[in-house]
């Protein structure tokens, strides 16, 4: 196994100019020989769109694909062919960003706020606005649902929002442009899963002695990332663009949310099937059972 050849492969957000990987700890992890300590040789690949990535595993020319947990859900219940090896995010909650001109949530009266349609079908959205602000939606203030969190943000950096429930990653880059989060909205939008990483099954089946490998070397490398600030801002400001400001927020509250464990943890798993398939939550167990190779799903 010394020295074998792993591909794997990240993409970056849509909409975001190229300037926000998922996850980056590849990067560093190579720079620190890390994966060459236990005897593979990585390579970290940009491939931007997700059926690129599935021609690719498909093919032989790469092994491993880091995928948002909704579209890899997708596809694994229209293919089949598809296994999940681990997790590096499990869950991340959605900041509230609206425009700099409002104060405190009572300013969202009579205006709109933005939210992806699926993470808000079970969310208390209504219930907390009345909570933290008195403020009944429909009647005094519009919510907003888009397919995709691009679209909220479009909505939002458009001027047709005033408000928006968005993952951090767009919040970040919403900052950047002068609008600002409101500290105290709860967690109560999530997306599950957010950085699975996934195989084929024939890629499972010839290589899983060496994807256990690179699941132990990339746990080591995600906690040299998050013991090594000061090297990840170089990274995300010299590789990805992003403004001091912007890199020290990617790093303190996205990418601190990054987990070494690599498993699935199956309340979240339960959560994403609600989000994508909710006909199919009644089979959580099988999804994860066919999906989820051995030994990497946390109760």
């Amino acid at each position: 196994m010394s020295g074998h050849r792993i591909k794997v492969m990240y993409g970056k957000l849509e909409g975001t100019e190229g300037k926000f990987a998922r996850d980056p700890s590849g990067y560093l992890s190579i720079e620190a020989g890390i994966f060459q300590k236990h005897g593979i040789d990585v390579t970290w690949e940009h491939v931007q769109g997700t059926e690129e990535r599935y021609r690719r595993l498909g093919t032989g020319e790469a092994h491993i694909s880091m995928v948002v947990g909704r579209a890899a859900l997708v596809h694994y219940l229209a293919s089949r062919r598809t296994r999940i090896l681990g997790c590096a995010m499990n869950g991340c909650s959605y900041y509230l960003v609206v425009d700099a001109g409002i104060e405190d949530l009572r300013k969202l009266k009579e205006k709109g706020v933005g939210c992806r349609e699926s993470p808000a079908r079970d969310a208390p959205l209504a219930e907390t606005f009345q909570t933290e602000a008195k403020l009944r939606p429909g009647d005094e203030i519009a919510v907003q649902l888009r397919e995709s969190d691009q679209q909220v943000f479009e909505l939002l950096t458009s001027g047709q929002v005033q408000g928006a429930l968005l993952p951090r990653p767009y919040a970040f880059l919403a900052e950047e442009r002068g609008f600002k989060r409101i500290q105290n909205w709860p967690d109560i939008v999530d997306d599950p899963l957010p950085i699975t990483i996934e195989t084929n099954e024939a890629l499972w089946q010839k290589m899983n002695n060496e994807f256990a490998t690179f699941l132990k070397a990339h746990s080591e490398g995600i906690r040299y990332l998050k013991a090594h600030r000061e090297a990840t801002l170089r990274l995300l400001e010299n590789r990805f663009g992003h403004s001091q400001s912007l890199a020290a927020k990617t790093f303190d509250d996205y990418l601190i949310c990054l987990d070494e464990r690599l498993t699935v943890d199956f309340h979240q798993l339960r959560k994403l099937v609600a989000q994508v398939e909710p006909e199919v939550r009644g089979r959580v167990d099988q999804v994860a059972s066919e999906w989820v190779v051995p030994g990497a799903l946390r109760p």
